[in-house]
């Protein structure tokens, strides 16, 4: 974990704890971001990037 982090907003889609709750993804209109890298995360990360591209 690194010292920075996205504070929860109306945007957070997702959230983690790591002592103190935050964005790990956010959404607006049709923009996406994530606070993890989802190309390391193997068969999950795979996942999360062909649900990315699954929305319209």
């Amino acid at each position: 974990m690194h010292s920075y982090y996205a504070a929860l907003t109306q945007s957070t889609i997702a959230t983690a704890n790591y002592g103190i709750d935050f964005s790990c993804a956010l959404g607006k209109d049709n923009f996406y971001g994530v606070q993890f890298h989802p190309e390391k995360s193997a068969d999950t990360g795979e996942q999360i990037l062909r649900n990315f591209l699954e929305l319209s």
